[in-house]
């Protein structure tokens, strides 16, 4: 049995305002759906992959590869922003192609049969190469659904789950992503010394110990580690370097230094074995220290990112990110010290934000010079995340005003109130924190020099020229207290500016 699995547009939904320059500066493979053509192979089925984010390919063009291709299955993914596209794209292959539709992904692991919409004959819950390769033998075999674990389908005109089927203990037994699937060249992102060029993505665990509250990671993975051997992790990386001729790896792991002792063992690895490879990864500022950083320097590493989100206190306790800002200043500057770039995430629109615990980080990010760039992104309540239950149920300042997926951007003012502030006035307070946080002259040539003059005037201009007026006039509640607190407050923080 063959199945053609699609990856259908995301940028357009869930990074609308930074569209050209993800074309240009950051395209991923789609892994879930390598993963699951691996795994199809390995089974005896085959397997096609598209990946519409990547080719921008005409919906005729896309039916006709399917059709030629001949596949009797079409898979399909997608998270929550881009749902709606997964529900139109399904939707228009019943139609064109008479195909059954199996879906998978984020919004359906956590909303389940809320999810499974008409358009979809067969859902995959959480992790679905074994359900896949379980229904294709069935459907092949013509044989009963009733023993697939993680499945949702229909019967008799009712909606039917198997009940989930347990999380995969043996990560090194799966086989490695099928990325012959794809071009692997069309993969890039900026890697500090070489450019934009191709790159590779690699797991090392799966699951997530952590409460935060934004995350929705333990809904799709669970909460338990589970992790590979460090020989298992350098063997695929070195296989793609000789396959693909790439030698840049991003981590796909959440926390990457939460198990010490199968990252000390990697390095090892990579420097026994003399891999002369390069690779990054993300962590949180408390889980780092010098003789660590210094052995995955040796081993490669040559950037790292932190979740800094906050430098207010009670917003981090809300949040349950238990990391404090001096441990945020801290491993900026080892990494500085050391020779490894770094990246942030911050976010605003948190539990118990306001206009001044969101000036407040905006600072925090500034005093930082090794920060180049942070993308102040306003929080979004997804599905799954103690933040989503936060909103609907009134908590912290919180007040959740839609479950209309599409709107859920975090550029465009979020989808929630959060203390008093309304969705407009979280776009305007994010303006000017942006441009609070990059307003001295190491940080505006940061983006230059990350992004090139050109995007950064593009994104520039989609943050700030519309509503430039506003910084000064429209939004005078915000102006007034943005100001009173820069005024009063400020120095009491103890920041210090460029």
């Amino acid at each position: 049995m063959k199945i053609a699995l699609i990856q259908t547009p995301w940028s357009d939904a869930s990074a609308r305002e930074y569209k050209g320059v993800a074309k240009r500066f950051a395209l991923y493979p789609p892994m879930g759906l390598l993963c699951l053509a691996a795994s199809v192979d390995k089974a005896g089925h085959e397997s096609v992959v598209l990946d519409l984010e990547v080719e921008e390919l005409p919906f005729e063009e896309v039916c006709r590869r399917v059709k030629e291709c001949g596949a009797d299955l079409i898979g399909i993914t997608a998270t929550s922003p881009v749902f709606h596209i997964t529900r139109l794209f399904a939707a228009e292959f019943k139609k064109r192609l008479g195909l059954p539709i199996i879906a998978g992904g984020p919004h359906i692991n956590v909303l389940r049969e809320e999810a499974f919409a008409p358009e979809f004959d067969y859902a995959a819950v959480l992790e679905g190469h074994d359900t896949l390769v379980e229904l294709m033998t069935a459907l092949e075999k013509r044989e009963s659904l009733d023993g697939i674990r993680g499945l949702l389908y229909r019967e008799n005109g009712k909606v039917r789950y198997n009940g989930d089927r347990a999380f995969t203990r043996e990560l090194d037994d799966l086989p490695y992503p099928a990325r012959s699937k794809v071009n692997p060249g069309d993969y890039i992102f900026e890697v500090p010394g070489q450019g934009v060029i191709p790159v590779a993505t690699i797991e090392l665990t799966r699951g997530c110990p952590f409460k935060c509250v934004f995350c929705s990671e333990p809904s799709n993975t669970g909460r338990a580690l589970r992790k590979r051997t460090p020989k298992s992790v350098v063997d695929e990386m070195l296989h793609v370097k000789e396959q693909y001729g790439i030698s840049h790896f991003m981590t796909l792991d959440s926390t990457l230094t939460l198990n010490r002792k199968l990252i000390e063992g990697m390095c090892h690895e990579l420097i026994a074995r003399n891999a002369n490879v390069t690779w990054e990864g993300q962590t949180r500022a408390n889980l780092v220290d010098e003789p660590l950083l210094r052995l995955m320097k040796r081993a490669g590493l040559i950037r790292l990112s932190f979740g800094v989100e906050s430098a207010d206190l009670e917003v981090l306790r809300l949040m349950k990110k238990e990391v404090k800002p001096e441990d945020m200043r801290n491993a900026f500057r080892l990494c500085k010290r050391l020779g490894i770039s770094t990246l942030c995430g911050v976010m605003m629109g948190n539990p118990g934000d306001t206009v001044r615990t969101v000036m407040k980080t905006a600072r925090f990010v500034r005093s930082i010079p090794e920060i180049r760039f942070a993308p102040m992104a306003i929080a979004i309540p997804y599905p799954g995340t103690e933040l989503f239950s936060m909103a609907e149920r009134g908590e912290n300042g919180l007040k959740l005003l839609t479950k209309d997926y599409t709107r859920y951007s975090r550029y465009a003012g979020g989808v929630m109130e959060v203390g008093g502030l309304k969705p407009e006035d979280l776009a305007k307070l994010q303006r000017r924190a942006l441009f609070i946080a990059h307003s001295t002259p190491r940080k505006a040539w940061g983006l230059v020099s990350h992004f090139g003059f050109g995007n950064v005037a593009k994104i520039g201009a989609k943050l700030m020229g519309k509503e430039i007026a506003s910084w000064f006039g429209r939004s005078e509640n915000l102006r007034q207290q943005s100001a009173a607190y820069e005024n009063t407050t400020l120095r009491s923080l103890g920041v210090h500016l460029d």
